[in-house]
């Protein structure tokens, strides 16, 4: 299969999803991830025919946290920007690329041709194999693992010279999905060109960039050329750096974003002798020590290569990052690094790199201080260690701001809470949502700079109207403390049975916040218990229950029931009816007429005009009474019945015999 690029670019991505999708896809949830050498992602992935919503929960805030609806039939993607309750609509996969990985793989598939390579079993679901070629290549660009079960792709791998990257599904649930999910919220205006107010998915990206929680990026450059194994007082300069460095990323937050890259470290002579020990990510303290400990100074200084790989992995991040060269001689394998330094920052490449120069010479100290200046950074020279720990700990402290932790604990009927956070700069008035809560401790540490905030957290999955808010004020972060508070979401319980002639069966239950007349919610009891739990908002509200298949679908109205948080309240609806069964023949035979039912107050509850009964015989389920029951032949031909007595449980049959006789 070959789709060419002059096909518009919305049809492309649709087509591509026609391919490896089937025409109408299954109801489920699952945690899409994103694994990446530049960055790792989690979303919140819920799919409805052809709806698929994807929330971020982890990664990066270079990719909005706000949650995306996309439509795989129209190729329409919406952004639903809740705190300015407002959303934006794209149809070009280009520009929804950042919003939607789901889009944004299948567009940088377009051009490729999709060969099937069989089967395979992911994540217990067997799915159909395709990889994917660029023109003239024999090599896999991708590769895609679809499972029909699901209509979806449980696994896509994208291979590169830079380190692969895999997008893939995990703890998939399948299950009905609430269409609400899928639809743009009520009284949201749509964001765009000369909308008032309105953001794009870019300026909101760039606001929780320049957030007050943004902390800088940090990749260590080190030089384990081998004239690291010179020595400085009666130690070896590599030893040093080693320790140095030791202590320095035992003192970072654990959760700083950090990278390491090397040179000189693995072969003698080899100018290409640079490798990205850790990509930039969350930092792992044991492994990094682990990585820097290692390190046996053999090779050359190949500066200007080490500097280049770290500008290639830097490329595509929005947030700046601070890159920390350490090295102890000037570039041996290329010239001008100066001009490499400039050029990239021409390049529109977000970095600053400060250089530590330990035990240089004149000569190589005007080299690394020039790369330092074409950087916008500092450039510190360290003749001791003494000098080379205070250089390399006043650097990192420019890199990370002081902060303050911000811990906040989420509880629901006394169990952990998982929700998310968004926080608010009450100084700048600036709001983003850098975190959530965990499911299984409900608390979350946020790292922010010292300031004043407020705290806004929701609870979306209980019924009752809007969503409950906590809302947390006057957060006051100082530098190097940490400031605990609580958000409590205890909700109630509703239990309702519902019962026809003392046996369970399925009702209709429509819920009404008090003192409106538009129900916020219906939905059903379970046929074979005949029982509906529902976790509700604390308060009082009126609970209509309605029972569908009897004539005049009777209801049963529960007034004034309360919901108390934490609690459970249950409520019975009963319901009394009989079978009555009409039986119409004319001359003896049966024969299909008009029937018309009225209850003891003249109401009609059943009429039967059009679709007559078959054979002359309709059974109808009525609610216990007395009823008045006619059948109409035609002109004067009529037949009523009066005072037709219906008990709960009882089976009656009336015969309305035509031609009438006198």
């Amino acid at each position: 299969m070959r789709i060419r690029s002059a096909t518009p670019v919305w049809k492309v991505v649709t087509l591509l999803l026609a391919f490896v999708l089937p025409c109408q896809a299954a109801q489920f949830t699952a945690e899409l991830t994103i694994t990446s050498p530049q960055a790792n992602f989690v979303y919140d992935l819920k799919v409805k025919d052809d709806f698929i919503r994807l929330q971020k929960t982890v990664g990066p805030m270079t990719v909005p946290p706000f949650p995306t609806i996309y439509n795989r039939k129209t190729g329409v993607t919406w952004g639903i920007m809740d705190q300015m309750r407002q959303y934006v609509e794209a149809s070009d996969p280009v520009k929804t690329m950042v919003m939607n990985p789901v889009v944004g793989w299948e567009f940088m598939r377009k051009d490729m041709t999709g060969t099937k390579a069989g089967t395979e079993t992911v994540e217990s679901y067997p799915c159909d194999v395709v990889e994917y070629r660029e023109a003239g290549k024999d090599a896999v660009a991708y590769r895609v693992w679809t499972s029909q079960a699901l209509a979806f792709a449980v696994k896509t791998v994208s291979y590169a010279a830079n380190g692969n990257a895999t997008m893939a599904l995990r703890n998939i649930e399948e299950g009905p999905q609430d269409d609400a999910l899928f639809t743009i919220p009520a009284g949201y205006a749509k964001s765009g060109p000369g909308a008032k107010g309105a953001d794009s998915p870019a300026d909101q990206t760039q606001k929780e960039k320049s957030s007050p929680a943004a902390s800088g990026n940090i990749v260590f450059i080190l030089d384990a050329s081998g004239s690291m194994w010179g020595q400085v007082e009666g130690t070896a300069k590599i030893a040093i750096a080693k320790e140095v460095l030791t202590g320095l990323v035992k003192e970072l937050p654990d959760d700083s974003t950090v990278g390491l890259v090397a040179y000189g470290h693995r072969r003698k002579g080899d100018c290409d002798d640079v490798e990205e020990l850790i990509p930039l990510g969350r930092m792992d303290k044991e492994k990094m020590i682990a990585k820097i400990q290692a390190l046996s100074p053999k090779g050359k200084t190949p500066i200007i290569r080490s500097v280049r790989l770290t500008a290639e992995r830097l490329k595509n991040q929005e947030d700046e990052t601070t890159i920390i060269l350490v090295s102890d001689g000037k570039e041996t394998c290329d010239p001008e690094p100066c001009g490499l330094v400039k050029d990239l920052k021409a390049a529109g490449i977000k970095f600053v790199m400060h250089v530590i120069g330990f035990d240089v010479t004149e000569e190589e100290r005007e080299q690394l201080e020039c790369m330092a200046n074409a950087g916008d950074g500092r450039y510190y020279t360290a003749g001791n260690a003494g000098e080379f720990l205070a250089a390399a700990r006043e650097v990192v402290e420019k890199s990370t701001p002081p902060y303050g932790i911000f811990k906040v604990s989420a509880t629901k009927n006394g169990k952990p809470f998982h929700t998310f956070v968004t926080l608010t700069h009450q100084e700048s008035g600036k709001k983003w949502s850098p975190a959530s809560t965990s499911g299984e401790t409900g608390t979350v540490e946020i790292r922010l700079t010292p300031g004043t905030y407020q705290a806004e957290l929701k609870d979306t999955g209980v019924s009752g109207g809007q969503a409950p808010v906590v809302h947390l004020k006057d957060i006051v972060i100082v530098a190097g403390e940490t400031l605990e508070r609580t958000a409590d979401f205890s909700d109630g319980n509703l239990v309702i049975t519902t019962l026809l002639n003392g046996k369970p069966f399925r009702g209709n239950i429509f819920y009404y916040r008090q003192g409106e007349k538009k129900h916020f919610h219906n939905e059903m009891t379970a046929p074979s218990t005949g029982k509906l739990n529902r976790r509700m908002l604390p308060g009082v509200y009126r609970v209509e229950v309605w029972a569908g298949q009897i004539a005049g679908k009777p209801k049963v109205v529960m007034e004034d029931v309360e919901i108390p948080a934490g609690g459970s309240v249950e409520k019975t609806a009963e319901f009394l009816a009989g079978e009555l069964t009409i039986t119409v023949t004319f001359e003896g035979k049966p024969i299909a007429k008009p029937i018309e039912i009225k209850d003891a107050g003249g109401k009609a509850v059943f009429k039967n005009w059009s679709n007559w009964p078959k054979n002359g015989t309709r059974v109808v389920n009525l609610p216990e009474g007395t009823y008045s029951v006619l059948v109409t032949y035609g002109g004067d031909q009529k037949r009523r019945f009066e005072n037709v007595t219906v008990v709960g449980g009882s089976r009656e049959t009336i015969t309305a015999a035509f031609p009438l006789t006198e």
